[in-house]
C-alpha cells in the first residue's frame, strides 16, 4: 500500500492571498510563470483551487492508495475570504464520501487559543480526526507556554503533528520554522508522536538529531522533488541520507498539488519505486508502511 503523507487541497477563498503567492513562490520561479494572483481566475494558476476529486485522479494515475489531506491555517498572519472552519469544514465533508482512501487532519493555527482547542475536539469527537497540521512560521516558537496547552491536547487524544519546517516566504518568519525549536515540547510532551515536514529542509540536520533522542519523531521527504529533474543523485542522496540517520521513520510524501506542474507525481512515485537509492523493504516502509502504523491502519 502506497500512502501519502503530505497533500492539500483549498478554495482560492480559504488562503489569503499574500500566502498563497508566498506558498507558490518558489514553483513560480522554477517555471518561470508570472502572472497577477489579486486576480481570482482559473486560468491564472491552475491550481489556485484544488479539490478532493483533482487528489484522487492523481493519486489513481500514480498508483497511490491513501493520502493524508493537510488544511493550511494562515489566517492569523492574513484573514481570508473563508475562515479556518468553514476551511476544515470542506475538507472533512469532502473526504467523507472516498472510501477511506483521503485522510483528513486539522489545519490550525494554535496561536487561537480557545478556538483551536474547540475545533480540535470538534473534529475528534465528531469526524475521528487523526491528526494536526500546524505551520509555526505564522508566528511562534513551539517551545512558549502560550502554545503548551495545545501540545496537552494532542497527547490527550493521541494526535500526529505535522509541522512545517525549513524555507518560508513572504510574511511567513523562517526563524520559527527550525525543528531544533521541538527539543522542549518533546521533553515535556514524550508521548507525542511528530512529523516533521521536508525532513526538515534545509534545517534537516536538527531534524536528525531530534530523530536520535526521541523515538517519536518523524519526517516526511515532500519537496525533494523540487531537485527533479535538474539533479536526481541530491534527490537520491537526499533520500539515503533521512533513511540511514531515522530508519523505519521516514515517510512519503508529495506537498501535492505544489510541485506538479514542474515533476508530475506520478513520476515522483516512480522515482521512489524505480531508482536504486535502498533495499525493497526501505522502500516499502517510506512508501506505506511507516504511515500505515502511525495511522494504526
Amino acid at each position: 500500500m502506497i500512502i501519502d503523507g503530505h497533500t492539500h487541497v483549498w478554495k482560492r477563498k480559504m488562503l489569503p492571498g499574500s500566502l498563497l503567492r508566498a506558498y507558490l513562490e518558489p514553483l513560480l520561479a522554477l517555471d518561470g510563470i508570472a502572472f497577477d494572483m489579486k486576480l481570482d481566475r482559473e486560468q491564472d494558476w491552475p491550481m489556485s483551487q484544488v479539490d478532493t476529486e483533482w487528489l484522487l485522479r492523481s493519486m489513481d494515475d500514480a498508483g497511490v492508495d491513501r493520502s493524508v489531506v493537510l488544511p493550511l491555517d494562515f489566517g492569523m498572519v492574513e484573514s481570508p475570504e473563508l475562515g479556518v472552519e468553514a476551511y476544515n469544514d470542506w475538507v472533512f465533508e469532502s473526504c467523507k464520501s472516498m472510501e477511506g482512501r483521503l485522510i483528513p487532519f486539522i489545519g490550525i493555527d494554535p496561536m487561537r487559543g480557545k478556538q483551536a482547542e474547540e475545533l480540535v475536539r470538534k473534529y475528534v469527537n465528531h469526524c475521528d480526526a487523526k491528526g494536526v497540521k500546524i505551520y509555526p512560521p505564522t508566528g511562534y516558537f513551539p517551545y512558549e507556554e502560550r502554545v503548551d496547552y495545545f501540545w496537552r491536547l494532542m497527547e490527550e487524544y493521541g494526535l500526529i503533528v505535522v509541522t512545517h519546517a525549513g524555507a518560508s516566504w513572504g510574511p511567513l518568519d523562517e526563524e520559527f520554522s527550525h525543528p531544533k525549536h521541538f527539543r522542549p515540547v518533546l521533553e515535556r510532551h514524550p508521548d507525542m508522536r511528530l512529523i516533521i515536514a521536508h525532513l526538515g529542509g534545509k534545517f534537516r540536520a536538527e531534524t536528525y538529531e531530534l530523530a536520535k533522542r526521541f523515538p517519536n519523531v518523524h519526517a516526511d521527504c515532500s519537496a525533494l522533488q523540487g531537485w527533479l529533474p535538474s539533479d536526481p543523485e541530491i534527490c537520491k542522496g537526499r533520500l539515503q541520507e533521512a533513511v540511514s540517520n531515522m530508519p523505519g521513520r521516514v515517510i512519503f510524501g508529495s506537498d501535492w498539488p505544489l510541485f506538479d506542474m514542474a515533476y508530475p507525481y506520478t513520476f515522483w512515485v516512480r522515482f521512489i519505486k524505480e531508482q536504486s537509492w535502498a533495499s525493497e523493504s526501505v522502500k516499502e516502509q517510506l512508501l506505506g508502511g511507516t504511515m500505515g502504523k502511525l495511522l494504526r491502519l
